[in-house]
């Protein structure tokens, strides 16, 4: 295995250890795994675009929690992982209770390299309904 190789699947168990996390209603690994400087950038299935920082998506992750019994799914596929030194970005698609149940999302992630750990700096998530989805 090479090293971008390593490096990419480090990454990959980052996201995956921040949805089992969140699946367990462990909101703790927010804080550790967002970047204080994070924005999130939502596209929902009728256009509208929102932009929110860490705060506010913690919030509204935390809010889909209490929503939903203290549960958001574990379903997930990743389509792409790819690495550039201290920088990462991952192509992922989500089935879970944030956007609805019968919602599938794709997200980009960005991230970085920092103190020896991987962090989020930004999401772009793009909704729309499971039946559209690829």
């Amino acid at each position: 295995m090479t090293t971008s190789e390593k490096t990419g699947r480090e990454v990959k168990a980052v996201i995956e250890r921040l949805i089992e996390n969140v699946a367990a209603n462990n909101t703790a690994i927010l804080d550790e795994i967002y970047h204080d400087d994070m924005k999130v950038i939502m596209l929902s299935p009728g256009d509208e675009v929102s932009v929110s920082g860490k705060t506010e998506f913690q919030e509204m992750i935390r809010s889909a929690l209490d929503a939903n019994g203290g549960t958001i799914g574990t379903w997930a596929r990743f389509h792409h992982v790819s690495v550039d030194g201290d920088t990462a970005h991952v192509l992922i698609s989500r089935r879970n209770e944030l956007t609805g149940p019968d919602m599938q999302i794709t997200l980009g992630i960005d991230l970085v390299r920092e103190q020896d750990r991987w962090r989020i700096t930004r999401e772009v998530i793009v909704s729309r309904p499971r039946s559209h989805a690829a």
